[in-house]
């Protein structure tokens, strides 16, 4: 049997590509959210340590471990390393598309950053007046620094525990905006203009995380924006970047339903 870690655009597309192919497998996820029909998968929630992940493995007899969570999944991408070394098992990541137009990123407006710490260190230098986290609400807490002396507006998941958690952290209700992100770059513009953003604190989050769209959106706003790198992913694994490659890992494998 076959572990898909999902939970993204990605993990849905490699889950189709296994149903397709006939392949059994487990389509694991952090939060029971987001559940979708499938024909040779079945669902299974919950987060997983070191020790939880190898039971659950060899309880499965898994046998191949394809990675298609969040790029900033890290805890994650480090278990599933660790386990799948322990356990001499291969890890296929399906990547997603980071490329961007030069010109949304090639301007002083844009600046990189490689931890959220930094990103706030450059903040306080850009010194901004009211600053959009779209880095989601995990990053709340990490970003307490910044926030609790200066304007800070962040935008989460309009999910009742995402809330929770925001309000628990002491965030002020006033400045969470409770709203997904959208494909559509009127809508970011309106939302910045709306909350009187003039600086856009996001993640490289790729095509299927609206990184593209935000920064036209920003750009045409004429506000700046941080962008948090993405971590570098275990050496161990082997990256394909589209579901087409994704197949040929699988069949160059020999993977049988």
């Amino acid at each position: 049997m076959i572990i898909l870690f999902g939970g993204t655009t990605e993990g849905r597309l490699a889950a189709g590509l296994l149903d397709g192919m006939s392949r059994r497998y487990l389509y694991a996820t952090k939060s029971a959210s987001g559940c979708f029909p499938m024909s040779h998968g079945e669902h299974r929630n919950g987060a997983l340590n070191d020790r939880t992940m190898v039971s659950l493995l060899a309880e499965r007899e898994i046998r191949l471990i394809i990675d298609a969570a969040h790029p900033f999944a890290i805890g994650l991408h480090r278990t599933i390393a660790r386990v799948a070394g322990t356990l001499s098992l291969p890890v296929i990541r399906l990547e997603r598309d980071y490329r961007i137009d030069p010109e949304l990123i090639d301007t002083p407006r844009v600046r990189f950053a490689d931890s959220l710490a930094a990103a706030a260190g450059l903040l306080e230098i850009m010194k901004p007046r009211v600053v959009l986290a779209a880095t989601g609400v995990q990053s709340v807490s990490v970003l307490r620094p910044y926030w609790t002396e200066h304007r800070m507006k962040v935008r989460i998941l309009p999910a009742e525990r995402s809330y929770d958690l925001a309000i628990r952290e002491g965030f002020p209700e006033e400045d969470i905006i409770r709203k997904a992100p959208s494909c559509s770059q009127a809508e970011e513009e309106a939302t910045y203009r709306l909350h009187g953003i003039d600086c856009l604190l996001c993640k490289e989050s790729g095509s299927s995380g609206f990184l593209p769209v935000k920064l036209a959106a920003a750009k045409a706003c004429g506000i700046s924006a941080v962008i948090v790198r993405r971590p570098v992913l275990p050496a161990t694994f082997r990256t394909v970047h589209s579901v087409a490659a994704l197949r040929e890992a699988l069949s160059d494998r020999g993977e049988r339903p």
